[in-house]
């Protein structure tokens, strides 16, 4: 019934606003507005609470549908395969490091990955804060890593993750590199949170086209924390020294909030000498990929990031 009533709210505003950008659709601007809606109206709740709601949506699920699923465990980490096949992309989901699942939340997401991109996509289900703050993530990281690779080798392997997701796949890399480790073959990083401190401009720009806002995340990233701080390297992944990285995909959208730190972290890596692919999708809010089925900007967002797995997996 919540979510029922925030969709008859989404609707009447988008019938009685103007649509924020031109190329947005009325059904992407209800899309929209539900999301924001529904950040803004748990902004105060009680963050297991948060977790709980998102948990127990109904999410679509046609690429789901789609492709076989099977539950492990990697490390003692739970985990998820979508697909099947030697060439993995092991895939953090984001939610800052509060919620989220690649069985729910982002289950549709990565089955289209595997389905589309052609390879096997396995979605680390890492400890979540506040329970268990900075660095439980990364040592789960640490974990489903060395037990995938001890099947799978390790340039078979891209490392991906949306938002908070992102930044974890960056912070295992750079941990692998320090403990001169093998490297995965590659970075796939959706919309990544960079800089937990989020100086960018582009927090005020934007507030009004994306789906969340700086003062929740400023509450999300406390709980991350926990005694560490944002500034920390291994907390917000501009301040580390990048060199020797793999090839790095960085995706973000055109109105999110963290475009600009987001912008201001490729750069970083371009300076440390990675090789860099970059797209903007104009218009889209945070992770763009997720809007695939709702606007041409996300539909091609999303064409860039299988064209980058296929061609660091073949």
């Amino acid at each position: 019934m919540r979510a029922f009533g925030l969709m008859l709210l989404a609707l009447f505003q988008a019938l009685t606003r103007r649509r924020p950008r031109p190329s947005w659709s009325f059904g992407f601007h209800v899309v929209q507005r539900f999301m924001r809606l529904d950040w803004d109206k748990t902004a105060d709740w009680e963050l297991a609470a948060v977790r709980e709601e998102i948990a127990r949506r109904p999410y679509p699920r046609k690429y789901v549908k789609r492709v076989a699923r099977t539950d492990e465990v990697l490390g003692g980490v739970p985990a998820c395969s979508y697909g099947s096949g030697d060439k993995v992309v092991l895939f953090f989901h984001g939610g800052s490091f509060i919620y989220g699942s690649t069985k729910t939340s982002h289950a549709e997401l990565v089955a289209r990955l595997a389905i589309e991109a052609g390879v096997r996509v396995v979605g680390v289900e890492y400890r979540l804060a506040p329970d268990h703050p900075f660095p439980a993530q990364i040592d789960d990281a640490l974990a489903a890593w060395d037990a995938l690779v001890a099947t799978v080798p390790p340039d078979h392997v891209i490392v991906g993750g949306d938002s908070a997701g992102g930044n974890l796949a960056v912070e295992l890399a750079l941990a692998l590199r320090d403990a001169k480790k093998p490297l995965p073959k590659a970075l796939l990083l959706l919309s990544p949170w960079a800089d937990l401190a989020m100086p960018g401009a582009s927090f005020r720009e934007n507030d009004p086209y994306d789906f969340g806002t700086r003062e929740v995340l400023v509450r999300h990233a406390a709980a991350y924390v926990g005694s560490a701080s944002l500034d920390d390297p291994r907390v917000s992944p501009i301040h580390a020294k990048l060199e020797g990285l793999p090839a790095t995909f960085v995706a973000r959208g055109g109105c999110e909030i963290p475009r600009d730190d987001i912008a201001a972290f490729g750069a970083k890596l371009r300076d440390a000498g990675v090789l860099v692919t970059e797209h903007e999708a104009p218009d889209m809010p945070h992770n763009a990929a997720f809007f695939a089925d709702y606007h041409p900007a996300a539909r091609e967002a999303f064409d860039a990031i299988v064209r980058f797995v296929r061609d660091h997996v073949d």
